[in-house]
């Protein structure tokens, strides 16, 4: 528990204990070094390292490792907060101070809603670089102690053994899974309840009068009887302590589950070759922290057979598209005997590229240093691609202003054109042709503007019977002699009922514009996946266009605008759906919506 809470967290800020390695970021080269010149003069811990290129410096990013950014907001290629928007993505949680001499109270808020750290303006003289020095402290010495109370608690959470704290007052403060687990409690009913209630009456006064005494002097070891939530008796081996603040704390093991823990082995080692998820053991002791079991899943998720995965780090699943970060992350975990969980990109045998989860336990250990590392590792490729997808279509949303802006323009100079010829004329039919145009103008926008207002599609999801909804779009379109034919038990999915239904109005109207006014539609349920399928008789999409349907503004009409599908696409990723293009009816278009949430 000494290492957990170390004074790491508590370091003097005046003094810092170690360096601090700053990222500069100015296009002024001679700016940027009467700056780090002055930082340095002020702190003799600040080692600075300065780039002129916002590009640069991100590159630079990854391959040092740094305490703090100070950035310039106006540079040429890319401005301070594109900087800091980048940087988020990677590092949420690093310190970012915008240093500008530009600002204004739009960028300060915009710095703020995307996460800076500090936000100072430029000028007043030489003293402004002994505030911006304070400032880089205080946000280091802030990071680095939420760093080392993040790990501590992550570390609690992950032992095997049962963690509480209590107050000066006997009340528990904290308790992690474990603990809970072993008294039968639920953890948030434990809060601020004092610790009697775990005793039967016969213990409670040799906690006064033994156990808490002894643990103020040095610790107290021994056994003790708890009473579960249940009712039930229970016997633990029983650590107490106290802290410098009067806080208590206590580990526990439940006595009675040693006694089966050789019946469980047999049972945990079956269940760790048969579950679904890849598992290996790695020996810490060996040279190069050897792989010493792998199951049957880690085999085929990665495409190694046995004797190839035996004996070598797993590192070996490493290739040209890891990223550095999330290995730094385990390994330093791993060097200082902590639990982690990351994920990065690894390589099957076949050179195939995956995103790999992995999360990295320890056991055993009690002197400090762990008796074996264990590693789960999952493949979330299609859910990692999908949040890929998502941001990119997020970030042409971004642009979707000045494309409605840009398009409007035509359809609005001819409407201009038109009244004008009509008013020197006389010819009504000019407004003919203008009221033409205002109808294009009309549906550009409202095309436009769904797709723009889907940054926040979902908000209330309950049950929606698809079937039903897929009847009640159809009843708002103009079908003439189309069909809608409801098959296959559609099912019914936990969605946001409006966002759905303008889903299907879309799908269901790209049937109509496409397949022509006999066209005949089929809205059904999967039958080996949870979700549903809209499919159609018309000329179908071909499989070189099929990955670029649902991309903002593509289109193969004349006069259509390319947002429909795209709003399709973004509903179905928002309530984290998957959506397919397969051949359709009679060789038509088929879209299959798959892992909802079936009721």
């Amino acid at each position: 528990m000494g290492e957990i809470f170390s004074d790491e967290s508590e370091r003097s800020i005046d003094g810092f204990g170690e360096e601090v390695r700053i990222l500069h970021i100015e296009d002024d080269q001679s700016l940027a070094e009467l700056v780090a010149t002055f930082l340095e003069r002020e702190r003799e811990s600040f080692d600075i390292e300065t780039e002129i290129d916002p590009r640069d410096a991100l590159d630079r990013l990854d391959a040092i490792d740094v305490d703090c950014i100070v950035s310039d907001y106006d540079m040429p290629g890319m401005d301070g907060l594109d900087v800091l928007e980048e940087v988020r993505e990677t590092h949420p949680n690093l310190p970012f101070i915008l240093f500008t001499g530009k600002g204004s109270e739009e960028v300060a808020s915009e710095a703020i809603s995307k996460g800076v750290t500090e936000y100072l303006q430029k000028g007043g003289g030489t003293e402004q670089y002994e505030v911006l020095a304070n400032r880089i402290e205080q946000a280091v010495a802030r990071y680095r102690a939420e760093r080392q109370v993040e790990r501590g608690f992550r570390a609690i959470e992950a032992a095997h053994d049962g963690i509480s704290l209590l107050d000066e007052d006997g009340e528990f403060i904290y308790v992690n899974e474990e603990y809970a687990d072993i008294i039968g409690y639920d953890r948030e009913a434990l809060l601020g309840k004092h610790w009697r209630i775990l005793y039967p009456d016969d213990e409670i006064n040799r906690v006064y009068d033994e156990m808490l005494p002894q643990a103020r002097e040095d610790e107290w070891e021994g056994e003790t009887v708890y009473v579960r939530s249940d009712g039930e008796q229970i016997t633990v081996d029983h650590r107490l302590a106290y802290t410098e603040d009067n806080t208590l704390i206590c580990t526990i093991d439940d006595v009675s589950e040693v006694k089966e823990v050789q019946q469980e082995l047999s049972l945990k080692e079956k269940a760790m070759d048969e579950a679904p998820i890849g598992i290996v053991i790695t020996d810490p002791d060996e040279e190069d922290n050897p792989i010493i079991y792998a199951n049957d899943r880690f085999c085929e998720l990665t495409g190694y057979p046995q004797e190839e995965v035996m004996g070598r780090n797993c590192r070996f699943l490493q290739g040209p598209e890891t990223r550095e970060e999330p290995v730094t992350e385990m390994r330093e975990a791993i060097d200082i005997a902590e639990p982690v969980s990351v994920e990065l990109r690894n390589y099957r045998k076949d050179g195939e590229m995956f995103w790999n989860r992995v999360s990295i336990a320890l056991v055993g250990g009690h002197d400090g240093d762990p008796d074996y590392y264990v590693g789960f590792q999952e493949d979330v490729t299609d859910r990692r691609e999908l949040q890929e997808q998502h941001e990119e279509w997020v970030e042409l949303l971004q642009g979707f202003g000045q494309l409605l802006s840009h398009d409007l323009q035509t359809p609005l100079e001819v409407t201009r054109g038109r009244i004008e010829l009509a008013q020197e004329t006389g010819d009504v039919d000019h407004l003919n042709d203008a009221t033409t145009a205002l109808d294009r103008a009309e549906e550009l926008a409202e095309d436009v503007t769904e797709v723009m207002q889907t940054g926040e599609l979902v908000s209330e999801e309950n049950p929606v019977d698809v079937g039903e909804l897929a009847q009640n779009a159809w009843k708002t379109l103009e079908t003439d002699e189309a069909s809608l034919e409801v098959k296959d038990d559609p099912p019914i999915v936990h969605a946001d009922q409006k966002a759905l239904r303008r889903m299907f109005e879309n799908l269901l109207g790209n049937a109509l514009e496409h397949g022509g006014d006999t066209v005949t539609v089929h809205v059904g349920g999967l039958n080996d996946e949870s979700g549903f399928y809209v499919a159609d008789d018309g000329p179908g999409i071909p499989e070189n266009e099929r990955d670029d349907v649902f991309k903002p503004g593509f289109t193969t009409k004349e006069d259509g605008t390319g947002f429909g599908l795209a709003s399709v696409a973004q509903i179905v990723a928002a309530h984290g759906w998957r959506i397919h293009v397969r051949d359709g009816i009679n060789g038509g278009t088929r879209f299959d919506i798959v892992d909802t949430d079936t009721k």
